[in-house]
């Protein structure tokens, strides 16, 4: 729904007021009544006379009643082109109490909008005390009709209403803004300056305080933006070049320059030759010298990324030419002027880098430290190796705990206290206990031995003997020794076996894990598969402790045997000593497993040296040192050397330094102008080539971790890659330039989507207040169409920055992928548009978004607007600002941009 505006509103009490005439200030309505007679049927008619209210019996306004002021209460740097207005939630409010009758669409308001600067007003308390004619000046009776209607504008339930200050105001004042009632007691206007009646002070409803701006607004800051003619020397810097007797003066051109160009002449390749040639000549006096002194050289640019820079046609151009060398010292001074932004924003991206720098010298430092101690003193025997590790195992973690109460656990025989530090004290080879005691008996690893051994289990029950015994009494082996039927209990690795597999069903995959036991038998007795034989007749069951170990003893017994003596006859009869150890080794009772198991020293001491052995492949302190490093590979421990890319604009450093070599000349650009240049590819790579040759020197020099030949810098302008949401390279790494190219060439850029061609870039440049007063305002290129109703069309419609699918030939809307300030009224704006095609477009500028306001001259007559207005509705629709769209003629700007 568009906007639509009445001139008043108000109840309809109204039509029953019969006339004009006033009664103690107020109109008097007369409401008609008729009596009826419900019994005879007579009939009387009459009425009932009643007052309404006037201004005067309005004692103030509660605050819900206004929506909002504009400008606000304090606001700053206020438009002074615009109109003060205050809008109402109520739609009849401005006429809800004046004391008149509407005149066709005519009818003056109750309220009125005054405003005065603080010189001219003052709020004293509940009154606006007025010391200036002036303020009643710009606000006549019989034009109060005009500055009040009600608003539709589509977007709230109801309409509003408005009332409009028309006092015009001037630039950077301070004003004060009141709402007060327009008519006094007795329903005259309040105030008449033709007539000489001026109250002192008046009743205020609701007051506020703002300060305009500078002069202008958006509208006649765009208006007012012409194409200078010329501007001498714009885009270009002079230099001169001295040497000797030879004087020749030149021009460098900015990052920012002209269209056009001036071709080198003699004199430029008279300054080139002669910077050659004294540059041969030091390095020749250097190769003469006969004491081979260091000769002070200029900077070659380039030495980070080729090795003799003068070899590729860049590195020539850079250091044969006193406008590019020149371009790059001023990169290498800059470099040197913003050292500390450029070191933050390193350190900043590189974090921990530093940190991890030095842990990495420390532990290759500690490695080599702990590699020659190990090699020179690490014990040979597998005990003391254990020994003397044992605090390490303390530490060590394993999946049930440390290492250390894996050997000193329930199940084996050693205790904790054998590792103390005060059996390492009591066991020390200086103290007097074991430097007076006899050899070998105080030796660490004898006491280990004797320490790891498991006491005998009882062999039968408590006060019985045991056959053992008896045999022993007699002289007797007992039956285990393999002199008598070798009859061993199960070794450790078979007792492990058989508890993993007791309680499982008898079944294929049963027998699939019963390879563990085969194997611990096969380790510890011999060979062995008939065990497999007979727990396949129990399929399908249970295995039990006691079904496994007989099962395994069976194999065992069954395995071929032979004794060491044959046993004597008995009687007449021999004795088959094999079937004698099968039938005893049947009637032996199944052991119960001993739960304490020797540890195995070597294997112990194998594993924790491995652990801990500093010339393993991945150490202890290195795993260490790598948990700390997130996202570094250490390597074989070489200093690391990351490569730096840093998110940093560099022109900003040029524009806060040396803003003359950004845009040179333009300081003689004129105010309110707007001209057309482009970018300078060639003073990018070499500006940023000497920057970024510093800038590695001061990193390396501060013992920062980069790698020596990376370009960390590489953003000029840092153009918006607004898919991506983030900036993007102007150039790619030096590294990485074909050495036959030279500067400026299109294999050096980052180049925009579909660009093939990259070079140079459209710069459109504004000296205006324009944009730091309106810094949202857009800025774009629009294709010029055909015919003029064509470009009307096309400019009328609101732009579409989409790439098209067609591709770069296709975009008829060409949004600013760059824009920059070089001071507060000097801002650019770069295109990815060859500046050859700038006569294809016009340059467009689009007032931003703001809230409604109203306007008292036009923008570009200054003639003042709604003066013939004949009624409030038709000021309102000639006041009203709209929203301002200047387009500039392409072919214009080029033509005088191309002008030297």
């Amino acid at each position: 729904m568009a906007m639509q505006f009445l001139s008043w509103q108000r109840s309809s009490m109204f039509d029953l007021v019969p006339s004009p005439a006033l009664t103690d200030g107020r109109l008097v309505g007369r409401l008609p009544l008729t009596l009826v007679d419900d019994i005879t049927g007579e009939t009387a008619t009459g009425g009932v006379d009643f007052d309404l209210m006037a201004p005067h019996d309005v004692g103030g306004m509660v605050r819900e009643a206004v929506l909002r002021t504009a400008p606000g209460d304090l606001a700053h740097a206020v438009e002074s082109t615009k109109l003060v207005h205050v809008d109402f939630a109520e739609p009849d409010l401005p006429w809800r109490y004046t004391p008149q009758l509407a005149v066709g669409d005519r009818l003056t308001p109750w309220l009125a909008l005054l405003v005065g600067t603080n010189d001219e007003v003052r709020v004293d308390g509940p009154l606006l005390r007025v010391g200036s004619p002036g303020v009643f000046d710009a606000y006549p009776p019989g034009d109060a009709y005009r500055w009040a209607h009600v608003h539709h504008d589509g977007k709230r339930p109801k309409p509003l209403s408005r009332l409009i200050s028309p006092r015009e105001l001037q630039p950077g004042t301070a004003y004060v803004a009141a709402l007060v009632p327009a008519f006094d007691e007795s329903g005259r206007f309040a105030w008449d300056p033709a007539a000489g009646r001026i109250p002192a002070a008046l009743p205020a409803f609701r007051t506020w305080r703002f300060w305009t701006g500078p002069a202008g607004d958006f509208e006649t800051l765009a208006f007012a933006l012409t194409p200078p003619a010329a501007v001498p020397g714009l885009g270009r810097a002079p230099l001169t070049y001295r040497r000797g007797a030879l004087a020749v003066d030149m021009e460098v051109p900015g990052a920012i320059t002209g269209l056009s160009g001036t071709p080198d002449g003699p004199a430029e390749a008279s300054a080139r030759a002669d910077l050659i040639a004294y540059e041969a000549a030091v390095q020749a006096l250097a190769a003469t010298d006969p004491l081979h002194r260091d000769v002070v050289l200029p900077p070659r640019y380039g030495r980070p990324w080729a090795a003799d820079p003068e070899t590729t046609i860049w590195g020539s151009e850079l250091n044969g030419d006193p406008r590019l060398r020149g371009t790059a010292g001023l990169g290498g001074w800059i470099g040197i002027e913003g050292q500390q932004e450029l070191l933050d924003a390193a350190t900043a991206q590189l974090g921990g880098v530093r940190t991890a720098a030095h842990l990495i010298e420390g532990l290759a430092c500690g490695l080599l430290a702990a590699k020659s101690l190990w090699s020179r003193r690490l014990p040979a025997e597998p005990a003391r190796q254990v020994h003397l590790l044992a605090p390490l195992m303390r530490r060590m973690r394993t999946a049930n705990g440390t290492a250390m109460g894996a050997v000193t656990g329930p199940g084996s025989p050693l205790d904790p206290a054998l590792f103390s530090s005060a059996a390492r004290r009591a066991l020390h080879r200086g103290r007097a206990a074991a430097r007076h005691s006899a050899p070998g008996v105080v030796g660490r690893d004898a006491l280990l031995a004797a320490a790891n051994k498991c006491p005998t289990p009882p062999r039968a029950p408590e006060g019985l003997p045991h056959a053992d015994g008896l045999g022993q009494a007699l002289g007797q082996s007992p039956f285990e020794d393999p002199s008598v039927l070798d009859l061993p209990p199960l070794g450790w690795r078979t007792e492990q076996a058989v508890e993993d597999l007791t309680g499982r069903t008898i079944d294929d995959d049963f027998f699939t894990d019963l390879e563990e036991l085969t194997a611990a038998i096969e380790a510890e007795h011999g060979p062995c598969e008939h065990h497999a034989q007979l727990l396949r007749d129990h399929t399908g069951e249970t295995a039990t402790r006691e079904l496994l170990v007989a099962a395994t003893r069976a194999c065992l017994f069954a395995t071929a045997w032979e004794p060491q003596a044959d046993p004597p006859p008995v009687g007449d009869h021999s004795v088959d000593i094999g079937e004698l150890r099968g039938t005893v080794g049947g009637m032996l009772a199944a052991p119960p497993p001993d739960p304490c198991r020797p540890v195995d020293i070597d294997r112990v001491a194998t594993v924790v040296s491995q652990a801990v052995d500093p010339h393993g492949a991945d150490p202890p302190a290195r795993r260490r040192v790598e948990s700390r490093i997130g996202g570094l590979d250490i390597g074989d421990l070489r200093p690391p050397e990351v490569p730096l890319g840093l998110d940093f604009p560099t022109w900003t450093l040029m524009r806060d330094r040396a803003k003359e070599w950004l845009l040179p000349g333009a300081e003689r650009l004129p105010r309110d102008s707007v001209v057309a240049l482009r970018t300078n590819p060639r003073f990018v790579d070499a500006y940023l080539t000497g920057l970024n040759q510093q800038f590695l020197g001061e990193l390396h020099w501060r013992n920062i971790p980069v790698d020596r030949t990376g370009t960390p810098l590489l953003m000029f302008w840092g153009h918006v890659d607004f898919e991506r949401g983030r900036r993007v390279a102007d150039i790619r790494p030096v590294a990485s330039w074909d050495t036959a190219t030279a500067l400026g060439d299109v294999q050096h850029q980052v180049l925009q989507p579909g660009d093939t061609a990259g070079q140079e870039d459209l710069v459109v440049v504004f000296r205006s207040d324009l944009f730091w007063r309106y810094p949202a305002t857009q800025v774009y290129l629009v294709r010029a169409g055909a015919t003029d109703a064509a470009d009307d069309a096309t400019l009328s419609t609101t732009p579409d920055f989409a790439f098209p699918s067609a591709g770069r030939d296709a975009r008829v809307f060409i949004g600013p992928s760059f824009q920059g300030a070089i001071s507060r009224d000097l801002v650019f704006f770069t295109f990815d548009l060859d500046p050859a095609e700038l006569a294809d477009f016009w340059l467009v500028l689009d007032e931003p978004p703001s809230e409604l306001r109203f306007r008292a001259r036009d923008g570009q007559s200054g003639l003042l607007l709604g003066d013939t207005a004949a009624n409030a509705a038709q000021y309102a629709i000639a006041t009203i600002d709209q929203k301002t769209r200047v387009a500039i003629s392409g072919p214009y700007l080029q033509e005088l941009g191309l002008r030297p």
